[in-house]
């Protein structure tokens, strides 16, 4: 073999493990990329609602018990709502899609009511919980339940043959008078919005 021949040979089997290099790290970050996707939709399905993708109630639990560290720092108090969409189920008797479409529209209604400082999650199939600042005085409560009553008095604009209208019940819990870690307040808030 000349020495012109085996350069050339020496570059085309440098050339073919280079493109084969060149694939297999192209096919590992792919594999790297789905990876991470996936363990991104795992953690977006542990803690979000699909439905309205707000904070689920693994989620709040965190919130709730950050805000009662911070609450007990401050000697302060807080409160937590929860709203119950009492007709959810009439609904998703109809259509389930339906159902997500009533649910993703009070979701963005209880967004638009509340103030930037308080956090809403999505925590039952039918219910939704705010989670208020620790400095809200009540009297500034009823404000923001007057407004989320009101948000909710127009029917849902949901292109359907169906009558539907939201029918809310709302109850409230208290840090700490109602309860000192998370589960407790949500736990009391909603037997309060059942009665």
């Amino acid at each position: 073999m000349l020495e012109g021949d085996l350069y050339q040979y020496l570059a085309a089997v440098f050339a073919l493990l280079f493109f084969i290099s060149l694939y297999f790290n192209f096919r590992f970050f792919k594999t790297i990329k789905r990876h991470n996707e996936n363990d991104n939709a795992l953690i977006r399905s542990a803690y979000f609602n699909p439905v309205s993708d707000l904070p689920n109630r693994a989620n709040i639990e965190l919130v709730l018990s950050e805000q009662i560290e911070r609450a007990l720092r401050h000697n302060q108090t807080f409160l937590i709502t929860v709203i119950k969409i009492m007709n959810y189920h009439d609904v998703k008797i109809r259509s389930k899609e339906l159902a997500d479409e009533f649910m993703y529209e009070a979701s963005n209604r209880l967004l638009s009511s509340i103030r930037d400082e308080d956090i809403v999650g999505h925590i039952t199939d039918d219910g939704f919980i705010i989670v208020f600042n620790e400095y809200l005085d009540e009297k500034n409560y009823h404000i923001i339940i007057d407004r989320i009553k009101v948000a909710f008095s127009e029917k849902p604009h949901i292109n359907t043959k169906y009558h539907i209208e939201y029918n809310l019940s709302i109850g409230y819990s208290k840090y700490p008078n109602d309860g000192t870690d998370a589960k407790l307040l949500i736990d009391r808030a909603t037997r309060n919005a059942l009665k």
